[in-house]
């Protein structure tokens, strides 16, 4: 929920960088989002949500701004169906250029670095879905 005087919490903020789904395990809910330093910038961001429970995005992102949500989008989502009173808690709001969704993980982790796209994750995600 907002905080300072209904002010939106940003826990993230990416404008300029393009992310896309790099993998999404169900079965071990987890997701992980990527930008890669070849098309975005300098650095490749790898962007992890770990015990996720639901989540509505674009398969390629223009920018990424994730937020806690305002307390319309909780009250639209809850009206959807997509989310319930146990797990708001852990509902954050993904939103950048023609776009904005939502993702319910209990855990968020961020990793810049000068790994090529097709390098490894540092939390193992992509040895877990590759079998390497």
């Amino acid at each position: 929920m907002p905080k300072d005087g209904g002010r939106v919490e940003c826990l993230m903020n990416y404008p300029d960088r393009e992310f896309r789904w790099w993998i999404y395990l169900p079965s071990h809910s987890t997701f992980l989002l990527r930008s890669g330093r070849e098309t975005s910038g300098t650095t490749r961001i790898d962007v992890a949500f770990n015990d996720v429970s639901a989540l509505e995005l674009p398969v390629i992102m223009s920018g990424l701004t994730i937020e806690k949500p305002e307390p319309v989008k909780v009250r639209e989502l809850l009206a959807r169906g997509c989310v319930n009173a146990h797990t708001l808690d852990n509902l954050m709001t993904v939103r950048g250029s023609g776009y904005e969704g939502y993702i319910v993980a209990a855990i968020i982790g961020t990793d810049e670095s000068a790994k090529r796209f097709q390098e490894d994750d540092v939390w193992g995600i992509c040895s877990w879905a590759w079998g390497v």
